[in-house]
């Protein structure tokens, strides 16, 4: 009966620990009920197979149901919630293990052949402890989920995952030695101590890596802002050309009209028609100064018009009055400055016929505004997870930046963003839904 209980007191421990951290790293799906009541008989499923007296299928079994468990209790995916859960597994075995170095008389199995003695407590209770402060540390300075969001890749999970699976490894021989091997005086306190060191080491390792991924965050935020004060010089000297184009292209329609009035007089109707004929299709009529009611917009479409007519690639542009107003103007600089780019990269490397075509206005009797992108593209850049590959721009470290902020400003106006590729027409297309 006093061995149940013990056993109970330590479950019911990592349970708690395990709330704890679950609690900081994700967002409930659940009611706090639901949750707590399924943590707790997943604590008590392995509550019960400890008694199988074999340390194998307890750590088999709490990273496995552990895993199953966030992925169905918790806002994540799958890979992630077993990532999370193989972190928990790591951390609790190494502590026990040097909770055992410390310990080193007593048995390799934590909780086989317990004596309830004063040192058996005094090193369960450093056990938890040393498992509770480094997943409190784990949750809090490195996987909040209320911190700027870090996504890591499954590379980089598979890279963190691996120094602390080594760690373990070496902290196994460790305890495998002072268990089988008489060592010299305070050699088995030595190896203690190494052992927490390289517990640190491994915390380390995690925080300098979050330290990396949130300086990155921050240097493709100052990459945005300094887009941003770019297309704001670029506007306002925009405005200033289309202020001068309008000018002399107002003085030119005077030289014009009189020119048409002069040959009406002479009553010259097929050179009026010639006149207007090549008047019309001149450069200056062909490509307008103002595609859009929104001043900003029109500024950035424009620049984009004459990139696209230097690069000899086909802009068509439908943009509806008043129908993108409600976005502000640095949110529109950073979503069209990056569909745009990415539109250009895309069509400039088709030989034939590039073109793009860009299309934004109101859905009828709704709340909601409807971007369209359409670009020539000659492979597919859609990877077989649906994600875009990365393009060939310098500074690779950034790759994926233009679309994440692009994905926040459709998240930021509660829309939905979809793309596909069109194998038949070698087209990509772009389709977000923005609500106001």
């Amino acid at each position: 009966m006093t061995t149940t209980i013990y056993y109970i007191l330590v479950y019911f421990a990592e349970a708690l620990i395990c709330l704890q951290y679950t609690s900081t790293v994700f967002f409930k799906r659940h009611s706090q009920f639901r949750t707590y009541f399924t943590i707790f008989i997943l604590y008590s499923v392995l509550f019960a197979l400890s008694f199988l007296q074999n340390p194998y299928i307890n750590t088999i079994s709490f990273f496995l149901l552990q895993g199953l468990a966030f992925h169905f209790l918790y806002h994540t995916t799958l890979i992630n919630a077993f990532f999370h859960a193989l972190i928990l597994t790591i951390t609790m075995t190494f502590t026990e293990l040097i909770a055992l170095t410390i310990f080193s008389y007593t048995s390799l199995n934590f909780y086989e052949n317990i004596n309830f003695n004063n040192s058996t407590t005094v090193m369960v209770i450093i056990c938890k402890l040393l498992y509770f402060i480094v997943s409190f540390l784990i949750s809090h300075t490195i996987c909040h989920k209320n911190s700027n969001e870090i996504r890591f890749s499954s590379k980089e999970r598979l890279l963190l995952c691996t120094i602390p699976l080594l760690s373990l490894w070496i902290s196994s021989t460790f305890v495998h030695l002072c268990l089988t091997t008489p060592l010299k005086y305070n050699l088995d306190m030595m190896i203690s101590i190494s052992m927490i060191f390289i517990l640190f080491i491994n915390i380390l390792v995690f925080s300098l890596f979050e330290h990396i991924k949130q300086k990155n965050a921050q240097i493709a935020e100052l990459k945005i802002q300094s887009q941003r004060d770019a297309d704001s010089v670029e506007y306002y000297r925009t405005l200033s050309e289309q202020d001068e184009q309008q000018k002399v292209l107002i003085h030119d329609i005077k030289k014009h009209l009189n020119a048409i009035a002069y040959l009406n007089e002479h009553h010259e109707t097929d050179k009026i028609a010639a006149y207007l004929t090549r008047v019309l299709g001149s450069p200056e009529l062909q490509y307008s100064v103002r595609v859009c009611d929104n001043d900003l917009l029109n500024s950035l479409i424009c620049r984009y018009q004459k990139i696209c007519l230097m690069k000899k690639i086909a802009f068509h542009i439908d943009i509806r009055s008043k129908c993108i107003d409600f976005v502000s103007y640095d949110d529109l600089s950073i979503l069209f400055g990056n569909l745009m780019d990415n539109a250009v990269e895309s069509a400039e490397k088709m030989a034939v016929d590039p073109f793009i075509e860009l299309s934004v206005f109101r859905r009828e009797n709704t709340n909601m505004t409807i971007i369209t992108l359409i670009d020539s593209c000659r492979v597919n850049p859609i990877d077989k997870n649906g994600n875009l590959l990365p393009t060939k721009k310098p500074n690779p470290q950034f790759h994926g930046f233009g679309m994440r902020s692009i994905e926040n400003i459709v998240k930021k106006y509660n829309g939905e963003m979809t793309f596909y590729f069109d194998d038949p027409t070698k087209t990509f297309h772009t389709i977000i839904m923005l609500r106001h």
